[in-house]
């Protein structure tokens, strides 16, 4: 009998490092930054072969540290260009590391000026969403743009996903409740993410913002149906100098005859976010509302690059040249451009007399064909003396497209005359369309993946035991023909890198199936 009890003890004893071995690994794996030992880490754990079920269990109950609350805090990341640029986190007094927390990251206007915005704490820290988050006990995120990291550049969108998967290494963020809002060219930039990435994020709340301006501006293929995926709330005022509401209620239509998932409101006023005490009640009712289902049954997605590809459970990973489906059809609309505007961004932190001129806009702009150049300050427009942005927005109203234009400025010591000519009024598409999309309608049911592809070369398909069975055959069907038909198995090594790319608990995919066709 004795020798049974010692070889039990030496059992437990031997099953004990064995299992605090592979969750020690991996409470290292989710901390380190050392990309080496990321893939060492990995590699141990997937030879230690514990089951993916108890893999997923411990990455979704992740012990996280605590941290100072009721807190503005700046952090810094290295982007891709290699500049440090700063974000702030917005750590709410009601933070619990034991609890999964809403996150909501708010992208600021005025993003193509040369300097980052600031001052950056007071920003944060007098912003109404600030307040909000406080309010509902969310997490606030705030990143920082500037002129070669926009919100619609290379740069800028690698920093704004790179900031919200380190928010989530640092603080217990609710992966199903991600959201993102904006104002002007921040709203502009919501409108962009809902329609080329929306796997991360639960809804967006765009204000005062233009669909368009990622492809006008940034050259981003971007496409209306895609916000069917993701809901929206949006917001345009009567009186908008940029995006006054008569004009975007065109854009709202076309998106919603795409079958975008759309609500859209429009409010008397300028652009300025005056009308924000009265709405974001109504803004966070919306958003406790929307969840993010990140296993939705159907899908539909068109994209013109494969880095924009992938929606949720669904990739489109390359484009064939070819004629579109019959149903593909392509969703834009002509807006006229009519907008006076000169083509700079002002110096907000400048206090004397006049205009600053902070960064000229390049875009074949009058700034930039009359050689308005940064650090000028307007101080004459015609026969006009401008002393504020009023003064000068009161200019503006005087004059139509096409007329003469004549500014003096102060460079330096001297006084310099300017002119110019505004131009004609011109139609636009919203949209560029300047290379061939692919789409695709893609739903599951019952272990089956049915797709309708339109210029589809080739896809993929996430696959998470929350949507089909794992021991049974997994059949995806390409109009109506079987593409595949096999039963998979999870892959514990696959479920780890994953989750290091995404740092997403909710939706850690065990596989992948791709369909060349």
């Amino acid at each position: 009998m004795k020798r049974y009890v010692i070889a039990a003890i030496i059992l437990i004893f031997w099953a004990i490092p064995c299992f605090a071995g592979w969750q020690a690994d991996l409470d290292e794996l989710v901390k380190t930054g050392s990309v080496a030992r990321r893939n060492k880490l990995i590699e141990k754990i997937a030879d230690d072969a514990p089951g993916w079920q108890a893999v997923s269990n411990a990455l979704r109950t992740i012990k996280f540290p605590d941290m100072p609350k009721w807190q503005i805090v700046e952090y810094t990341r290295t982007c891709i260009d290699l500049e440090d640029r700063p974000y702030i986190v917005y750590v709410p007094q009601s933070y619990d590391p034991a609890k999964p927390t809403p996150m909501f990251v708010y992208l600021h206007g005025g993003v193509s000026s040369d300097e980052i915005y600031g001052p950056r704490e007071e920003y944060v820290r007098n912003n109404r969403f600030t307040r909000m988050c406080e309010e509902h006990g969310w997490i606030g995120l705030f990143p920082f743009g500037q002129a070669g990291a926009t919100w619609w550049d290379d740069v800028g969108i690698e920093n704004i996903l790179g900031q919200i998967r380190e928010v989530k290494t640092r603080y217990n963020v609710d992966d199903d409740r991600i959201y993102m809002s904006g104002f002007s060219d921040g709203g502009s930039a919501s409108f962009l993410f809902a329609m080329i990435l929306p796997t991360d994020f639960a809804a967006f709340i765009p204000l005062n913002g233009h669909m368009g301006v990622g492809s006008l501006d940034g050259d981003l293929p971007t496409y209306a149906p895609n916000f069917f995926n993701t809901p929206v709330y949006t917001v345009t005022t009567f009186n908008d100098g940029l995006y006054p509401s008569k004009k975007m209620r065109e854009t709202i239509e076309m998106a919603r005859n795409a079958g975008a998932d759309m609500l859209y409101r429009e409010l008397a006023g300028v652009h300025r976010f005056d009308y924000g005490d009265s709405e974001i009640p109504l803004i966070a009712d919306f958003l406790e509302r929307h969840p993010r289902d990140p296993f939705p049954p159907r899908i539909v997605w068109e994209t013109g690059h494969k880095k924009y590809g992938r929606c949720r459970w669904f990739e489109i990973t390359d484009i064939a040249l070819e004629e579109p489906a019959k149903w593909h059809a392509d969703h834009n609309t002509t807006l006229i451009s009519d907008r006076i505007t000169i083509g700079f961004i002002s110096d907000e932190n400048y206090q004397g007399d006049g205009v600053k001129v902070d960064n000229v806009l390049n875009n074949l702009s009058l700034a930039m064909r009359m050689d308005l150049r940064k650090d000028d300050i307007i101080i004459k427009a015609n026969d006009v003396d401008i002393h504020t942005l009023d003064d000068l927005g009161k200019f503006k109203s005087t004059i139509n497209r096409g007329d003469e234009v004549k500014i003096v400025v102060k460079r330096g010591n001297d006084r310099v005359a300017l002119e110019g000519r505004l131009d004609e009024p011109k139609q636009y598409l919203i949209f560029k369309r300047t290379v061939p999309s692919a789409m695709a309608r893609v739903s599951y049911m019952a272990n089956q993946v049915e797709l309708e592809a339109s210029r589809v070369k080739s896809f993929k398909v996430y696959i998470h035991p929350a949507m089909f069975n794992m021991d049974e055959n997994i059949t995806i069907i390409v109009e109506g023909k079987t593409v595949f038909n096999k039963k998979l198995e999870p892959d514990i090594e696959y479920m780890l890198k994953d989750y290091i790319k995404n740092r997403d608990r909710k939706f850690i995919p065990v596989a992948e199936v791709k369909i060349d066709l």
